[in-house]
């Protein structure tokens, strides 16, 4: 039995914030401008759909419904994380506790119940189109909306009153805002109820909600592969920026079930913040983008007919991938499993293979579809989800591969300062704003590039990519170009400057040092070194492709090169460090020759 209980918490401790220094007003400032843009993002689409009476159909009332739920769920979150963000003390009371759980499970409940209607409105326009008009009146419409907001308002609520009561034997959440389960595990008192209850719920309610949305992809996908072409195009064209927005959000709640229901405290504490923040934030800030689109799909031109050899190109990308994942993934789990390696540079590390992942994610699976299609055409939110993926990845990388540079100056120019400089507090903000300011800047590029008028739709290149998309517009593109110089400039050329300093620095002690201060420098900096390198030779080929015409060069060289700053670093880095760093190598040659 708990020495101590509280029958009513009066406040808990939100656990999850450490101390960031005068970085603080930064992360205000970010959290800030998300919110802003998820804010002005949800409210145009709204205000649309209900000035236009030409959009007043199931369709756009469903898409409505879906906006005015993210503004719902992201007022629950971000206000509060920006009071915090600046705050000292991190506490919060018992009743702003459980509202701020009913508003974060209300949004996640009414945002998949809202997507399986959606799923289910697709069919019957796809599958049963003469019925259509019938089977979904606006009448209807409005039912639905009605029992998507109703029925996850009185499940959450029911949810709460089986948590408020319980006895508790602590008052510390680890999490940056509250969440139930979090409550439930401080209990002292008997949870059975609780944990019946939510059984219950998921088995009946989310499962068959995950159910129906896969009943009627299956039935579309079927109709697409029996239908003419004419049919496939339209199914896709209607049908992504859907499944793009699902998947997501399943992304986002596959996650936080993962972080709530598992010990996670090996993970790095800000790979644990991000993913937990992941379908609060992502979701809000996507679905308005990938909806609000002006052009529904884009042909991707650099595809050509190569007869049965796709079967071969297939298996060759897809042992590619798996080959990524499981390099990358074993990276990761031997970082975040062993205690010793939670120093600095292996932090580093983990979050460039969790990008590499992620990354290769937003490119492989999308290849293998398109290699084994005859249509190579991309819905426009999902080309734009594409974008976000590939240049947020090229974003981090870079600016993760700076932060190692700095990292390795440190160590090697100022060894007494080391542990001073490159504390754990520092390393944690370090990574999270190697993802937030990639992610923020790319959210911005891609609401200017969104929004423009375009005068044709076709791509040449084998995947989504945003100066092509900007060549295509009719509009002015003024302020997408300064955009991008501004961005160029104080970026991408500061990035560059600090890893010159760095290595001239390092190269400096190297030939005034002694020898064994030289064979350290070259151990610690050579796979840097050698990743920095690869993957700034795969950017400049990348570059060149984009800014110059290019058609005298062979179109398999251009696929190549193309590709290369996308598939090389992924299956080069984890190669690099695995064999090279070895604290790393001696753990996995453990690990492997202990499975077999």
């Amino acid at each position: 039995m708990c020495a101590t209980k509280w029958e009513n918490a009066t406040d808990f401790i939100l656990d999850a914030y450490f101390d960031t220094g005068q970085l603080k007003y930064l992360f205000f400032i970010i959290i800030l401008c998300l919110y802003i843009i998820i804010l002005l993002g949800n409210l145009l689409l709204i205000v649309v759909i209900c000035m236009n009476k030409s959009l007043h159909e199931p369709m756009y009332l469903f898409l409505c419904s879906l906006f005015v739920n993210q503004l719902y769920g992201s007022s629950g979150l971000f206000p509060f994380l920006l009071v915090q963000i600046l705050s000292d003390i991190h506490t919060i009371s018992a009743s702003f506790c459980f509202l701020q759980i009913f508003y974060v499970f209300s949004y996640g409940n009414v945002e998949l119940f809202t997507l399986a209607i959606m799923s289910y409105d697709r069919y019957l326009a796809i599958c049963n189109p003469l019925q259509y008009n019938t089977r979904m009146t606006v009448n209807k419409a409005v039912i639905f909306i009605a029992l998507t907001w109703l029925y996850p308002f009185l499940a959450v609520t029911v949810m709460i009153s089986l948590s408020a009561p319980l006895q508790l034997c602590g008052n510390i959440i680890n999490k940056l805002y509250c969440d139930n389960y979090s409550i439930v595990k401080l209990a002292c008192s008997d949870t059975t109820v609780n944990n019946i209850y939510g059984l219950i719920y998921t088995f009946i309610t989310v499962f068959g909600l995950l159910f129906l949305i896969c009943y009627t992809y299956i039935k579309i996908l079927k109709i697409c592969f029996s239908g003419s072409k004419q049919t496939r195009q339209k199914a896709i064209s209607t049908c992504s920026p859907h499944l793009a927005s699902l998947i997501n959000f399943c992304f986002g709640g596959c996650f936080e079930i993962l972080q709530s229901r598992f010990n996670m405290t090996s993970v790095p504490d800000v790979l644990r913040i991000f993913l937990s923040l992941y379908f609060l934030t992502c979701q809000p800030l996507f679905n308005p983008v990938v909806y609000g689109l002006n052009f529904s799909y884009f042909i991707l031109g650099a595809y050509f007919d190569i007869g049965n050899l796709k079967y071969l190109f297939f298996m060759i990308v897809l042992c590619l991938y798996i080959v990524i994942i499981f390099a990358n993934l074993l990276l990761i789990v031997v970082i975040c499993m062993n205690r010793s390696l939670h120093e600095p540079m292996y932090l580093f590390l983990c979050s460039l293979f969790v990008n590499e992942l992620f990354g290769s994610s937003g490119l492989f699976p999308f290849l293998l579809v398109q290699i084994l299609s005859d249509i190579h055409i991309v819905s426009a939110s999902f080309c734009f989800l594409q974008i976000f993926w590939v240049y947020a990845y090229g974003n981090v990388e870079f600016l993760t591969l700076a932060i190692m540079s700095y990292d390795r100056y440190v160590a090697i120019c100022h060894p007494l300062h080391y542990n001073s400089r490159m504390t754990s507090n520092k390393v944690a903000i370090l990574i999270a704003l190697t993802w937030l300011c990639p992610f923020l800047s790319v959210v911005v590029m891609i609401s200017l590039s969104a929004p423009l008028q375009l005068c044709g739709n076709i791509i040449d290149k084998v995947y989504c990519d945003n100066y092509p998309v900007v060549r295509l517009a009719c509009s002015d593109t003024s302020v997408n170009n300064i955009y991008g110089i501004i961005y160029i400039f104080t970026v991408i050329f500061s990035l560059v400057i600090l890893n010159f300093f760095s290595y001239i620095k390092i190269l400096k002690i190297c030939f005034s040092g002694s020898k064994q201060t030289r064979q350290k420098a070259l151990s610690t900096c050579s796979p840097h070194l050698a990743s920095l390198v690869n993957f700034s030779f795969g950017c400049f080929f990348e570059v060149l492709q984009s800014r110059f015409n290019m058609k005298n060069i062979p179109i398999m060289l251009r696929i190549f090169l193309s590709l290369y700053f996308l598939t090389c670093p992924p299956l080069f880095n984890p190669l690099v460090y695995g064999l090279n760093v070895s604290k790393i190598r001696i753990i996995c040659k453990n690990l492997l020759l202990r499975n077999m």
